[in-house]
């Protein structure tokens, strides 16, 4: 078990953390799944939301359009914290089967609400939902851990993972696995991770802010809420769909 480290009064469990990471990701999808259709319904493109190019400051829609680039921003903080949640999970989980198993069943009760909230139809296979990255992490990590092959062959698993994450166009994509492998193949070695998962951040903005947070893990879970973000995940993917489809929101 990594240990904690000295960060003065601020320190933060697992729990925590989580709390953090779920709030993080609710913004960044009020942005993604409500304002940027919004937006989209009234002709602003979704390049010019990133690119702030093709709109005029006295615009209408200029609040919602600052108020999207903001939620994107702090949405990027997100996945780094699952990421490493992950791995700590792996570490101190008492069953992985049944780790292994719950993250692969919620990958695939998350598929239809995600593909409702990301392209308004039931199933599209072009692009598939976070739980997806962390059920292919998370099988990377645990054959990666237990192979008792050679070398060559250990480092075989992350290359298949590697692409499987990109056939299946998983969000984050490969990026997203190696930042949960980083977390893993360098957990004792917060330095060294940092630098690795700080460049690959850097691709994703403010996602590198993840790592100053991170540092203030304290080593323990907190207090638990069973399944929450299990559930809160396929859930709140849904609600944005229904607010979508409203009368007034078009």
């Amino acid at each position: 078990m990594e240990k904690p480290h000295d960060t003065g009064k601020l320190s933060l469990t697992g729990s925590a953390l989580k709390w953090i990471a779920i709030l993080s990701m609710f913004i960044d999808h009020t942005g993604a799944f409500l304002i940027e259709p919004y937006l989209l319904n009234h002709g602003i493109e979704i390049g010019s939301i990133f690119g702030g190019t093709s709109l005029s400051a006295d615009s209408p829609y200029s609040v919602l359009f600052q108020i999207d680039i903001a939620s994107r921003l702090i949405g990027r903080l997100a996945f780094p914290i699952f990421a490493f949640l992950l791995v700590e999970g792996f570490i101190h989980t008492r069953n992985l089967n049944r780790y292994i198993f719950q993250i692969g069943f919620f990958a695939l009760l998350s598929e239809i609400p995600f593909d409702l909230a990301h392209a308004g139809t039931f199933l599209e296979s072009s692009h598939q939902n976070i739980f997806f990255t962390l059920f292919i992490g998370l099988l990377c990590i645990s054959f990666f851990d237990k192979l008792k092959g050679t070398y060559v062959s250990k480092w075989f698993i992350l290359l298949i993972a590697l692409v499987l994450s990109d056939f299946f166009n998983v969000d984050y994509s490969m990026v997203g696995l190696l930042t949960l492998f980083i977390f893993y193949y360098f957990h004792d070695d917060p330095i060294l991770r940092n630098i690795l998962n700080g460049s690959l951040f850097l691709l994703n903005l403010t996602a590198v802010f993840s790592l100053f947070l991170i540092q203030f893990y304290n080593g323990k879970r907190g207090k638990q809420i069973k399944l929450f973000f299990y559930i809160f995940y396929p859930a709140h993917l849904v609600l944005f769909y229904l607010i979508r489809n409203l009368p007034w929101f078009t």
